[in-house]
């Protein structure tokens, strides 16, 4: 499929408004139709990985995870930033590992999403993890609040379906797994 030959809006100006964990960046941007309009951008400076840990009996690790901006425990999948060096399949391992206890026998990259490009230019690294075992207890980090459970996938529908808050990472975790699986 072709895109057209539509023209892009123009940086004017750009400032970085607040650097921390995050950086903020406003864009000023001359827009193709005429006028001139600020834009934020949420600057997130390295990729992320998400994992569908799948256990020889078809079953997956699934996270509870308290995400403060919600205010909510919601249904995840492993995952977090990519360390500067790792490759996307090394930093799924050690996510996996750190957050569940758990270890596959086979990593699989199935997927790249932008999941929320409207305000942030992270992409999200999608990894299936296979024959996954568990070998330890979680060392989670201290900001994470994190349950971990296996479950099948008819349960994870259900929760989903009966309106128990869900990460949407988890939706496109298990759409991805569905078509490469």
């Amino acid at each position: 499929m072709s895109i057209p030959n539509i023209p892009i809006p123009e940086v004017k100006s750009s400032e970085i408004v607040y650097k921390g964990y995050f950086d903020l960046r406003v864009d000023l941007l001359q827009l193709p139709h005429g006028p001139q309009l600020p834009y934020t951008v949420l600057l997130t400076k390295v990729h992320a990985t998400a994992i569908i840990a799948e256990t020889p009996d078809g079953k997956f690790v699934i996270n509870r995870e308290y995400r403060h901006p919600t205010g909510k425990w919601l249904l995840s999948c492993p995952g977090g930033r990519i360390d500067i060096g790792e490759s996307p399949l090394q930093a799924a391992s050690r996510e996996l590992l750190e957050e569940t206890g758990y270890v596959g026998s086979e990593y699989i990259q199935i997927g790249t999403i932008f999941p929320f490009p409207a305000v942030s230019d992270q992409p999200i690294h999608y990894i299936w993890a296979k024959g996954v075992k568990k070998v330890q207890p979680p060392e989670h980090e201290a900001f994470e609040l994190i349950h971990t459970e296996v479950m099948s996938k008819e349960e994870i529908l259900r929760e989903i379906a009966s309106g128990v808050p869900v990460d949407g990472v988890l939706c496109t975790a298990l759409y991805l797994r569905d078509l490469v699986g």
